[in-house]
């Protein structure tokens, strides 16, 4: 299992050597991540969680739509796959850059005792996080389809 470098994975979708007997450790590591990451979520309420939940769910409509297109405009071709997997080692990359983003508004809240005031803050890196999320797993399916290009051959 892949934690941080996607090459392994790309390289195996590219040459058709993907197993699918490998999803099944990235999709229980991203259903937990996303149990947990709900759990934390509604740790406080307030009203920017409706616009930031509505925000999401377009954004990852959108989202969607894009890794489709990457995927060179079919669910098909190995897509859920390319997204477990790959969304996976995004997902821990993306986690390496936020917690120090996470440490440091958590320092300005305690420092400045503007809590409720970092809300429309959390949103916009909210929205901001999924946004760049769904464009890097979109960079690294479509470099997942170019084998041909990237190779020289087919038969490499």
């Amino acid at each position: 299992m892949q934690f941080i470098s996607s090459r392994q994975l790309i390289d195996n979708f590219r040459n058709c050597t993907f197993d699918e007997s490998q999803v099944g450790p990235y999709f229980l590591a991203h259903m937990i991540l996303s149990a947990a990451s709900s759990a934390l979520a509604f740790g406080h309420s307030s009203i920017w969680n409706v616009p930031q939940g509505l925000a999401i769910i377009v954004i990852t409509i959108f989202g969607v739509l894009h890794l489709k297109k990457r995927n060179g405009d079919t669910f098909g071709e190995l897509f859920v796959y390319k997204y477990l997997c790959l969304g996976w080692i995004v997902t821990v990359r993306m986690t390496l850059l936020a917690v120090p983003t996470a440490v440091v508004l958590v320092a300005l809240c305690s420092i400045t005792g503007i809590a409720n005031a970092i809300h429309p803050a959390k949103v916009i890196i909210s929205i901001a996080y999924t946004i760049v999320y769904y464009w890097w797993i979109g960079i690294l399916i479509a470099q997942s389809n170019d084998f041909r290009i990237k190779s020289g051959s087919a038969a490499d």
